[in-house]
């Protein structure tokens, strides 16, 4: 056992400094061959199946820098025997991801890169390694299971880019959990290597990404609309270990989030890729089923990221392009989610969240004894809510015609939207402009609220459209000063509330102009095209902007009727 470690360790450091071999490739394999059995799946001494492999007439081990094995028929069952077995398994793992990502590397030579290429083909080939990892999912050693994962995910993304045909262990294996979604951590693996294949295909700098995705998910298209039905499906209360379906669950957002992703980058239009937006009230019954908060945040977020078209945007960081063609087809699913969302609110999905988180405490989770508890809103909630219903409003419109429609739709949604943020926001918007409620839910998210700014601005611009086709703004401007202000969108007060929060400092404005991190450009520009137009209104709100007039920055809207000369720019 000593020897046997000795050689491996030997092999790990000549793979990790990307060093070519001495030996033949057929030489390794003895080292690296887990040693699994694939009748019993269990867990056995690399030198049990040192002896295995001899006994069957496979290949002799040689010495690789160290003398030779010597081999002896013995059954090793101490605990220390079985403990350096699993150290033994653990570096043969390490060793096999290591070289797999070498061989993957732009940066490995050449001549080592092929060496490596052969033993990875021969351990796949006459040593079924990828057969032995599935069984490895089952160790209770959750070290052990999550490695043989991380190694399945890099074998079976080296198949993909060499075009060998997939495992169909592998793929029998997932078909068979996936379709049974049950709450053994098998369905848990399965969706985490899934996930880091598809995470793989993003961060390699290969020019076929497409085609391989391609490849890949032809063999799970079927089975992932499935799982989809089968996990949303069950009743959660019934469920007998709720920790597993969370965690499921959890795991699956990050694999739907990469499949929404790699269709918007890299142009696919399998159905996996478009289940959330075919079926989205599945997703959207999630947030009523007595779940813990964090999992209705999570869900939340990611139906922002889904509105926003930023999905994969922190899982693959720096190969997804930040701007993309428009896409018919995915506008059209955008739309279908933005009406369940906004069909959902109409049904009382915002009186189903949890606002006010629970504070951890050092030490636990429980207040001590003459400890005040005080509890303060999820600001997180709060502003992806917003931002979804802001977002979801948006898209509705801009496919929506009819002016009236649109008036009556942005009334019910705004109202609602303000009356859930209310109670949560100290001091209230009772006593203010309703248009403060953007800065004040936003304040610490910088990119949250200039896409809630943008989205906005982008209502209404197309209600403005829209009435203007249909009826005179002229004839009913107080009127129509008073709805925009009544509903929160107000697009003067909203830039002019952005500028308070700045400071008005034209440095901290430079750098929202000059900076990628947000859409400030983006919203700035549209802001100043309708500025031109709209001068004498903004000068107007601006008469009435005094910060410093009470204790909350109290607007006088009550005296815009009363203004017939707006305020002139002195130049």
């Amino acid at each position: 056992m000593k020897v046997f470690c000795e050689v491996l360790e030997e092999l790990y450091k000549k793979v990790l400094l990307g060093a070519t071999l001495e030996n033949d490739s057929h030489d390794y394999i003895f080292y690296l061959n887990p040693a699994v059995s694939d009748q019993d799946c269990s867990t056995a001494t690399s030198l049990e199946w040192a002896n295995t492999c001899r006994i069957q007439g496979r290949h002799q081990p040689i010495s690789v820098g160290v003398a030779p094995i010597a081999v002896a028929p013995v059954c090793l069952k101490t605990n220390s025997q079985m403990s350096g077995s699993r150290e033994v398994m653990l570096l043969q793992l390490t060793v096999i991801k290591v070289m797999t990502t070498r061989i993957l590397s732009v940066k490995t030579e050449f001549h080592a890169k092929e060496q490596y290429r052969d033993v990875i083909k021969i351990l796949l080939e006459s040593a079924k390694v990828d057969s032995k990892l599935i069984c490895m999912f089952q160790n209770s050693d959750k070290l052990l299971s999550h490695m043989a994962a991380q190694c399945l995910a890099l074998l079976l993304y080296f198949q993909l880019r060499e075009k060998i045909t997939l495992s169909n262990s592998w793929i029998a294996f997932c078909q068979k959990n996936l379709s049974e979604c049950s709450e053994s951590n098998k369905a848990i693996y399965c969706l985490w290597t899934l996930t880091a294949i598809i995470k793989e295909i993003f961060k390699d700098s290969c020019s076929q990404k497409t085609e391989i995705l391609k490849q890949f998910l032809t063999h799970f298209d079927t089975i992932f609309e499935v799982f989809y039905n089968s996990l949303f499906s069950q009743h959660f209360e019934n469920c007998r270990d709720t920790s597993k379906i969370v965690n499921i669950l959890m795991c699956f957002l990050e694999l739907l989030e990469l499949l929404i992703a790699s269709r918007i980058h890299l142009k696919l239009h399998f159905t996996c890729q478009r289940i959330l937006f075919l079926k989205p009230s599945c997703m959207l019954e999630v947030i009523t089923w007595p779940i813990q908060a964090f999992v209705k945040r999570k869900v939340i977020i990611f139906l922002k990221k889904c509105l926003l078209c930023k999905v994969g945007e922190d899982l693959c960081r720096g190969s997804v392009p930040a701007l993309m063609p428009p896409d018919h087809h995915v506008a059209v699913d955008m739309l279908a989610l933005a009406n369940a969302v906004l069909q959902a609110v109409n049904s009382g999905l915002l009186k189903t969240l949890s606002v006010y988180e629970k504070h951890s405490f050092f030490g636990g989770d429980e207040v001590q004894p003459g400890c005040e508890h005080i509890t303060s809103p999820d600001h997180v909630i709060l502003r992806a809510a917003s931002l979804v219903i802001m977002k979801s409003l948006e898209i509705k419109f801009q496919n929506c015609s009819s002016a009236s429609e649109m008036k009556v739709d942005l009334q019910r949604f705004m109202s609602e939207l303000l009356t859930f943020l209310k109670p949560h926001l100290q001091p209230s918007l009772q006593l203010h402009n309703p248009c403060k409620w953007l800065s004040r839910v936003f304040i610490e998210q910088d990119d949250d609220m200039l896409e809630a700014a943008k989205a906005s601005l982008g209502i209404y611009l197309t209600l403005t459209r829209g009435c203007e086709a249909t009826e005179s703004l002229t004839q009913g401007k107080e009127m129509w000063d008073h709805h925009t202000h009544e509903n929160g969108y107000n697009p003067h007060c909203i830039f002019l509330f952005f500028l308070k929060n700045i400071g008005f400092d034209s440095t901290v404005l430079l750098d929202f102009l000059i900076s990628s991190e947000t859409c400030f450009l983006e919203y700035f520009v549209r802001y100043l095209k309708l500025l031109q137009k709209d001068w004498d209104n903004f000068f107007t709100i601006c008469n009435n902007f005094d910060a410093t007039e009470s204790k909350y920055d109290t607007w006088r809207l009550s005296s815009l009727p009363k203004i017939t000369q707006p305020v002139k720019w002195q130049s």
